[in-house]
């Protein structure tokens, strides 16, 4: 789903921009069941390294725009796993024969989050789509809270992140998709850092397996991200409808 740009684990993002842009000209609803290994959100582990539970509901409109909901499990902390639960609404429409343009926006919350702070947040999200093959993107969070062991807590922090992805199909069941990004947390030392992904992913009707490869800076440069470093493999398996 291409209105899931907060760059999910790769194996659940193909799996999802799938569902959405297969469902795009048609409306109607849509979504996915899956399971994952490791949810890795920009390359950091959203679960401690293990796996979880995950699932989307969608509805696609006319004229190119898509509402939804997004679901998973979470482990921010060793001993206490919760729920993400995100809504987001989306625009997708063609500029040209080549050219699509697209725009999100997303609310991400954290029901039964333990942390004595809240960690829910907004984020804008605009790309751009060649032959739905080469993707450039942008996003902006304008207040998210930051936590770091060293320094402590950075409050109401504006976030910006650019991602550039690659996917092709190999063949009708096979396809592989490459992607890097850069998170920019505004005015703080040692919390930008580099990620990216290499995932290919295996499709029958509608069941989809996913592994990806995934790379992140260490944590001298992200040390205002919770969690470590995603993968360096997670596999993921989605039914899509």
């Amino acid at each position: 789903m291409a209105a899931r740009n907060r760059f999910l684990s790769p194996g659940l993002l193909a799996a999802i921009v799938v569902a959405v842009f297969a469902g795009a000209a048609r409306a109607g609803p849509g979504g996915l069941l899956g399971v994952t290994s490791d949810y890795v959100v920009r390359g950091v582990s959203q679960t401690q390294g293990e796996g979880a539970f995950q699932a989307d509901l969608h509805w696609n409109f006319p004229r190119g725009w898509t509402a939804g909901a997004w679901a998973s499990q979470v482990k921010y902390q060793p001993s206490k796993r919760f729920t993400e639960l995100d809504g987001y609404l989306q625009w997708r429409g063609a500029l040209d024969d080549d050219f699509d343009l697209a725009a999100t926006a997303t609310h991400y919350s954290y029901p039964g989050d333990p942390r004595p702070v809240s960690y829910s947040y907004d984020e804008l999200d605009v790309s751009l789509l060649w032959r739905d093959q080469f993707r450039v993107a942008a996003s902006w969070i304008p207040s998210l809270n930051l936590y770091s062991y060293a320094d402590g807590l950075a409050e109401h922090r504006q976030i910006y992140t650019v991602e550039a992805g690659w996917h092709r199909d190999l063949l009708p069941w096979l396809d592989v998709s490459a992607g890097a990004g850069f998170y920019d947390p505004v005015g703080l030392e040692y919390a930008s850092y580099g990620y990216g992904d290499l995932t290919m992913g295996l499709k029958y009707g509608h069941w989809r397996v996913n592994l990806a490869w995934i790379w992140v800076q260490d944590t001298d440069h992200r040390q205002y991200t919770p969690g470590p470093a995603g993968g360096p493999l997670a596999a993921t398996l989605s039914w899509v409808f």
